[in-house]
């Protein structure tokens, strides 16, 4: 049963344009804006305690002490005593198009629907986000050509096709829909090679890797061999392609790294790390998905979306209600669960070094950019400082798959950041204390989006 329809907002992009949300780079010189006196968070690990910005068309012109800069008396002046800013989140795993907000399934992959994923995400923050492996890959290429050519905003669109066994890939909920279309199926290593050369010319810089098998309704239940992931590695490099794999186990990661694959999808999931694994994560300069959300939904201290004030502006009061009369709560974690839940939570720590953001929102009930708050906070829970979990989801996230642009706040880049009311490395969830969010250097009209998505439909 679907429980709401999509907004009419974002049915088309002429809409977009006239309501001033969508980029425009028809100017060739811009107005010329100064944020003056914040607190600077780069994303890189340094503080600047009362600073500020100069940002032209879209990028960063000079960012430092306010006492060292001198602010152009033509500058727009937004001034932000009192806050933080911090740049704008990276996601590198999400599965969009499918979420329909109550409802779930293909037959929403829509531009339409898309486009409106992109916003949310915008809207809490998320400037950056990679749709991993189960984009419908035509509608996926239009729309980030639109979003390219400056006709669409939100967060900055990366789409990252799937390979796997014939028939396998992703979980049962999308195998068992009617409308799912597969992944890119690869059988021997020759085959591999080709499709990573053809994805790689269709303008894929991106592509995931499936390496478990799980899919049990289809029948597949066949793991990629190493001879034939090794061959989609080597393959990447040739084609100056970043893969990430989606692995589980501590010994498929040892074979993954060992062959050349530098970004996972989940940590391992089934015993602690070791010495060796941590070693060659460290030799080999490798990013790590852990997706704690996914794993903690029967924690104590989980909280259901639906019942958190911080997403009450995704959807009306209708929908909560029914996500509310929906929910079963948990059953009571047994003693193996908790003792599975430290496992976790130490792994995590482990290869803190290497953690970067992704939610795999879109795939497992969780909701377009607000779960990357909940994830930033149980990097946090589970042990890791504010500071690491903000470089986690913004430098190293971009920098795990070449995003030079993104992720950290420095002269050059792109001005994509958040301005806050409440500082981040006091409590992270302080980064839900969101004053502005600014893409491309335009502010996102937060206030015209959450009345769209609020209001009842008929």
């Amino acid at each position: 049963m679907r429980l709401i329809s999509l907004p009419n907002f974002f049915c088309s992009v002429a809409l977009l344009l006239a309501s001033g949300l969508a980029t425009s780079q028809n100017s060739a010189l811009g107005p010329l804006q100064a944020f003056t006196d914040a607190r600077i968070i780069l994303g890189n690990g340094d503080i600047i305690e009362q600073g500020s910005l100069l940002i032209r068309n879209g990028v960063i012109l000079e960012l430092g002490p306010t006492s060292d800069m001198e602010i152009p008396t033509s500058a727009t002046q937004h001034q932000l005593t009192g806050k933080t800013v911090i740049p704008a989140l990276v996601n590198t795993h999400a599965h969009l198009g499918w979420e329909a907000y109550g409802d779930w399934g293909s037959q929403y992959f829509t531009g339409e629907n898309l486009i409106d994923h992109l916003y949310r995400h915008a809207y809490y923050g998320v400037g950056t986000i990679i749709s991993t492996g189960s984009d419908k890959e035509e509608i996926a290429r239009r729309v980030k050509l639109e979003q390219l050519k400056g006709n669409i905003g939100g967060a900055r669109y990366h789409l990252s096709p799937g390979m796997g066994s014939p028939g396998g890939g992703p979980n049962p909920r999308f195998t068992d829909d009617p409308g799912y279309w597969g992944v890119h199926p690869i059988t021997d290593p020759e085959q591999a090679k080709r499709k990573v050369a053809e994805l790689a010319a269709a303008g894929n810089s991106i592509a995931k890797i499936w390496v478990d098998a799980r899919d049990i309704r289809r029948g597949a239940q066949v793991k990629l061999t190493p001879e034939i992931y090794g061959a989609v590695l080597e393959e990447a490099v040739n084609q100056d392609m970043r893969i990430i794999a989606h692995a589980v186990t501590l010994q498929d990661h040892k074979l993954l790294i060992s062959l050349g694959n530098r970004r996972f999808i989940h940590m391992p999931y089934d015993m602690p790390v070791d010495d060796e694994y941590l070693q060659m994560l460290r030799e080999n300069n490798v990013f790590i998905v852990p997706t704690l959300g996914m794993i903690t939904k029967g924690e104590p201290y989980y909280v259901p979306a639906f019942q958190d004030p911080f997403f009450f502006d995704q959807a009306p009061a209708s929908v909560l209600d029914r996500l509310n009369s929906n929910y079963r709560p948990p059953a009571i974690r047994s003693p193996a669960a908790q003792q599975r839940s430290a496992m976790l939570a130490s792994n995590l720590l482990r290869i803190r070094d290497h953690v970067i953001l992704g939610t795999d929102a879109g795939a497992v009930g969780d909701f377009f950019g607000f779960a990357d708050h909940v994830e930033l906070s149980l990097f946090v829970r589970m042990g890791m400082t504010p500071m690491e979990a903000l470089i986690a989801g913004t430098s190293r996230a971009a920098k795990a798959f070449g995003l030079d642009n993104v992720g950290e706040l420095a002269a050059g880049k792109a001005a994509d950041f958040i301005i806050l009311n409440a500082n981040p490395l006091e409590n992270i969830n302080n980064t839900r204390e969101i004053a502005e969010v600014y893409l491309r250097g335009q502010r996102i009209d937060r206030e015209q989006l959450r009345s769209t998505w609020t209001q009842e439909r008929q």
